[in-house]
Protein backbone atom coordinates (compact mmCIF):
# COMPACT_ATOMS: atom_id res chain seq x y z
CA UNK A 1 0.00 0.00 0.00
CA UNK A 2 1.12 3.44 -0.89
CA UNK A 3 0.75 6.25 2.28
CA UNK A 4 0.37 9.78 2.58
CA UNK A 5 -0.64 12.69 4.54
CA UNK A 6 -4.27 12.29 5.16
CA UNK A 7 -6.74 14.33 7.31
CA UNK A 8 -8.81 11.26 8.84
CA UNK A 9 -11.62 13.91 9.62
CA UNK A 10 -12.17 14.12 6.10
CA UNK A 11 -12.04 10.51 5.25
CA UNK A 12 -14.66 9.77 8.39
CA UNK A 13 -16.83 12.26 6.85
CA UNK A 14 -16.83 11.28 3.07
CA UNK A 15 -17.48 7.73 4.41
CA UNK A 16 -20.83 9.00 6.69
CA UNK A 17 -21.71 11.39 3.93
CA UNK A 18 -21.69 8.20 1.37
CA UNK A 19 -23.65 6.46 3.49
CA UNK A 20 -26.29 9.16 4.09
CA UNK A 21 -29.34 7.90 1.82
CA UNK A 22 -29.29 4.19 2.89
CA UNK A 23 -29.23 5.13 7.28
CA UNK A 24 -31.97 7.39 6.47
CA UNK A 25 -33.65 4.94 4.26
CA UNK A 26 -33.21 2.28 7.28
CA UNK A 27 -34.08 4.97 9.71
CA UNK A 28 -31.13 4.54 11.35
CA UNK A 29 -30.22 8.28 12.30
CA UNK A 30 -26.55 8.65 12.80
CA UNK A 31 -25.29 10.89 15.67
CA UNK A 32 -21.82 12.26 14.96
CA UNK A 33 -19.30 13.85 16.86
CA UNK A 34 -15.96 14.77 15.03
CA UNK A 35 -13.64 16.98 16.49
CA UNK A 36 -12.56 20.36 14.90
CA UNK A 37 -9.05 19.50 15.62
CA UNK A 38 -7.34 18.24 12.08
CA UNK A 39 -5.83 14.84 12.69
CA UNK A 40 -3.20 13.63 10.13
CA UNK A 41 -1.40 11.28 9.83
CA UNK A 42 0.34 8.39 7.37
CA UNK A 43 -2.67 6.33 5.86
CA UNK A 44 -3.77 4.53 2.77
CA UNK A 45 -7.35 6.67 1.54
CA UNK A 46 -8.86 3.93 -0.07
CA UNK A 47 -8.04 1.39 2.54
CA UNK A 48 -9.16 4.17 5.15
CA UNK A 49 -12.49 4.44 3.82
CA UNK A 50 -12.60 0.41 3.14
CA UNK A 51 -12.41 0.29 7.22
CA UNK A 52 -14.96 2.73 7.91
CA UNK A 53 -17.05 1.52 5.11
CA UNK A 54 -17.22 -1.32 5.98
CA UNK A 55 -17.99 -1.03 9.55
CA UNK A 56 -21.13 1.52 8.93
CA UNK A 57 -21.78 -1.55 6.45
CA UNK A 58 -22.04 -4.15 9.21
CA UNK A 59 -24.14 -1.68 11.48
CA UNK A 60 -26.91 -0.87 9.02
CA UNK A 61 -27.13 -5.12 9.22
CA UNK A 62 -27.17 -5.19 12.83
CA UNK A 63 -28.22 -1.79 14.65
CA UNK A 64 -31.55 -1.83 16.19
CA UNK A 65 -32.13 1.08 14.55
CA UNK A 66 -29.41 3.74 15.53
CA UNK A 67 -25.79 4.84 14.93
CA UNK A 68 -23.29 6.74 17.03
CA UNK A 69 -20.12 7.80 15.19
CA UNK A 70 -17.36 9.81 17.25
CA UNK A 71 -13.51 11.04 16.63
CA UNK A 72 -11.60 11.94 19.67
CA UNK A 73 -8.78 14.90 19.38
CA UNK A 74 -6.75 11.37 20.74
CA UNK A 75 -7.17 9.60 17.17
CA UNK A 76 -9.55 7.13 18.46
CA UNK A 77 -12.95 6.61 16.18
CA UNK A 78 -16.30 5.05 17.82
CA UNK A 79 -18.46 3.38 16.13
CA UNK A 80 -21.59 1.97 18.49
CA UNK A 81 -25.02 0.61 18.31
CA UNK A 82 -27.50 -1.19 20.10
CA UNK A 83 -27.40 -4.76 18.80
CA UNK A 84 -29.70 -6.74 21.13
CA UNK A 85 -29.60 -9.98 19.06
CA UNK A 86 -25.56 -10.74 20.37
CA UNK A 87 -23.69 -12.18 22.54
CA UNK A 88 -20.33 -11.76 23.95
CA UNK A 89 -18.94 -14.55 22.23
CA UNK A 90 -20.44 -13.83 18.96
CA UNK A 91 -18.83 -10.27 19.12
CA UNK A 92 -15.27 -12.05 19.52
CA UNK A 93 -15.45 -13.44 16.66
CA UNK A 94 -16.47 -10.18 14.79
CA UNK A 95 -13.04 -10.01 13.32
CA UNK A 96 -12.69 -14.20 12.18
CA UNK A 97 -12.90 -14.53 8.53
CA UNK A 98 -15.83 -15.94 7.19
CA UNK A 99 -17.53 -15.58 10.36
CA UNK A 100 -21.29 -14.07 10.55
CA UNK A 101 -23.32 -13.25 13.25
CA UNK A 102 -26.35 -14.46 10.96
CA UNK A 103 -26.79 -16.55 7.72
CA UNK A 104 -27.51 -13.51 5.74
CA UNK A 105 -27.36 -14.16 2.31
CA UNK A 106 -25.33 -11.04 1.39
CA UNK A 107 -23.16 -11.19 3.71
CA UNK A 108 -19.88 -13.16 3.19
CA UNK A 109 -18.10 -12.37 7.10
CA UNK A 110 -15.21 -10.79 5.51
CA UNK A 111 -16.12 -6.71 6.11
CA UNK A 112 -14.95 -6.67 9.91
CA UNK A 113 -11.95 -9.00 9.01
CA UNK A 114 -10.65 -6.94 6.16
CA UNK A 115 -11.46 -3.98 8.10
CA UNK A 116 -8.82 -5.62 11.12
CA UNK A 117 -6.15 -6.23 8.20
CA UNK A 118 -6.32 -2.70 6.78
CA UNK A 119 -6.15 -1.26 10.28
CA UNK A 120 -3.08 -3.22 11.53
CA UNK A 121 -1.26 -2.88 8.31
CA UNK A 122 -1.37 1.45 8.84
CA UNK A 123 -0.36 0.49 12.51
CA UNK A 124 -3.73 1.12 14.30
CA UNK A 125 -5.77 -0.97 16.38
CA UNK A 126 -9.29 -2.24 16.21
CA UNK A 127 -11.21 -3.96 18.84
CA UNK A 128 -15.01 -4.42 19.27
CA UNK A 129 -16.71 -4.29 22.55
CA UNK A 130 -19.80 -5.46 24.12
CA UNK A 131 -22.03 -3.73 26.89
CA UNK A 132 -25.84 -3.45 27.90
CA UNK A 133 -26.67 -4.42 24.26
CA UNK A 134 -24.18 -1.92 22.80
CA UNK A 135 -21.97 -3.20 20.29
CA UNK A 136 -18.67 -0.40 19.97
CA UNK A 137 -16.33 -0.69 17.28
CA UNK A 138 -12.64 0.95 18.35
CA UNK A 139 -10.33 2.04 16.32
CA UNK A 140 -7.10 3.88 17.23
CA UNK A 141 -4.45 5.59 15.12
CA UNK A 142 -1.49 7.71 15.82
CA UNK A 143 -2.05 11.39 14.09
CA UNK A 144 -0.47 14.43 14.87
CA UNK A 145 -3.17 17.27 15.72
CA UNK A 146 -3.76 20.18 13.93
CA UNK A 147 -5.56 22.82 15.15
CA UNK A 148 -8.68 24.27 12.86
CA UNK A 149 -8.53 27.75 12.55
Amino acid sequence: MSYEKIVINSVLEESISSYYAILKQQKIPPEISITDTKLVGLFNRNALSRIFSNIIDNTIKYSDGDLSISLSENGEIIFSNHASGLTEVQVRKLFNRFYTVSTARKSTGLGLSIAKMLTEEMGGTIAACYHENIISIHISFDVEKQIKC
